[in-house]
């Protein structure tokens, strides 16, 4: 037999042999959820067969549901909150769909970033978790390494190994540091969580929601922002949409020639009504708490910024939202500022005083004990936007 001929016919042999199998709609559902989250954890698209691959490769029961939960999430999201507000055993894979979504909040795209604490207090997480790992050392240590902006192997040289004991010490080194410098924020401390839980073995989920049960609120508030930011929608029972429920009347509060009423829609929402001065003033309803939320941040980040032009200063400055845009700009030697809302274009001016009088308006408003209630309440469903 020629030799060009072997080689092409043991190289057939060696090739992988392809398996054509025929699934209901609802497994390819299931394999559709879980190509997304391998997306999502690799940073690039995967196809299905890829998917199918690695689901039939580990064989693990608690991959097959995650993907299962995966496929219904706002209701598997219902029921992880349900059992973790009651302190209740979360298994395996209800901890990884809940990192799953810890990822996505962690790193969603918004002007209203996660502040320093709270991913701190996400890497603790990781960090306690990956300390009850069955096995030491394993092929994802390299993997967490990089997603941490601190880098303890590299003080011995570039080419040391990542060991779990580097791992260790750059989580430690990360959570020490990140106190003091925006600059080392962990923004993908939820990426690591999320591999740990989904790749790594354990020897307990018992340890595991031992382990993770003092992180719960963070944990919930970041998945439920994460759920917001793939779903666009709240970690609501929809079902439970139109039973009125009796909201407590609120009265109005004032600052200056300023007034902001309240109401609450059947769903429990926050309803705001902002009324300007005059015979013929305006008034502009904000809406839900994610618009809420954005106006409130608006108030607090909108300053003047001095930036040259022609050889002088200018006094600018904007905010740049996902449903606000506001800019400062000069009248004289005094400062005006602007918002629009996004959607409409609708545009409105306030001097500075007037500014100032809108901005102590909120801060009042979120004093009040019903308010503060209700916002809190409307939280757990949004999570930290």
């Amino acid at each position: 037999m020629p030799k060009a001929e072997q080689q092409k016919r043991e190289q057939e042999k060696s090739q992988q042999q392809t398996l054509s199998v025929r699934v209901t709609d609802a497994f390819r559902a299931r394999l559709e959820e879980a190509r997304k989250a391998l997306s999502r954890m690799r940073g690039k698209d995967v196809t299905i067969s890829e998917a199918a691959m690695q689901m039939l490769e580990s064989a693990r029961d608690d991959r097959l549901d995650v993907v299962d939960l995966l496929s219904k999430p706002t209701e598997a999201m219902l029921e992880i909150r349900r059992k973790g507000e009651a302190g209740q055993l979360l298994s395996l894979a209800e901890w990884t769909v809940l990192a799953h979504f810890v990822q996505q909040g962690a790193e969603a795209q918004s002007q209203n970033r996660l502040s320093r604490e709270t991913l701190v207090e996400v890497l603790k997480a990781f960090g306690v978790i990956y300390a009850l790992r069955t096995k030491d050392a394993s092929s994802w240590d390299g993997y967490y390494l990089g997603n941490l902006p601190s880098s303890p192997h590299r003080a011995d040289g570039l080419s040391d190994p990542v060991t779990p004991d580097v791992v260790r010490r750059a989580i430690a080194e990360t959570v020490k540091v990140s106190a003091a410098d925006n600059n080392w924020t962990p923004v993908f401390a939820g990426r690591n969580l999320y591999v740990l839980l989904d790749q790594e073995k354990f020897s307990s989920v018992h340890a595991i929601n031992d382990a993770l049960r003092p992180y719960w609120p963070v944990l919930w508030r970041v998945a439920a922002r994460g759920h917001y930011a793939i779903k666009e929608k709240p970690v609501r029972d929809e079902s439970k949409q139109r039973e009125y429920a009796y909201q407590p009347q609120v009265p109005s509060t004032k600052e200056g020639e300023f007034t902001l009423s309240f109401t609450f829609s059947q769903e429990k929402e926050l309803l705001l009504l902002l009324s300007f001065p005059g015979p013929r003033g305006a008034m502009y309803p904000i809406s839900r708490y994610p618009e809420i939320t954005e106006f409130r941040a608006m108030l607090a980040n909108l300053r003047p910024k001095s930036v040259e032009l022609g050889g002088g200063l200018i006094q600018s400055g904007h905010w740049d939202g996902m449903r606000y845009y506001g800019y400062v700009t000069e009248r004289g030697k005094e400062h005006v500022y602007w918002f629009r809302a996004c959607g409409d274009g609708i545009t409105f001016g306030f001097t500075e005083a007037e500014w100032g009088q809108v901005r102590a308006l909120f801060q009042r408003a979120w004093e009040i004990p019903e308010i503060k209630l209700a916002w809190d309440a409307l939280s757990l469903e949004y999570g930290e936007l």
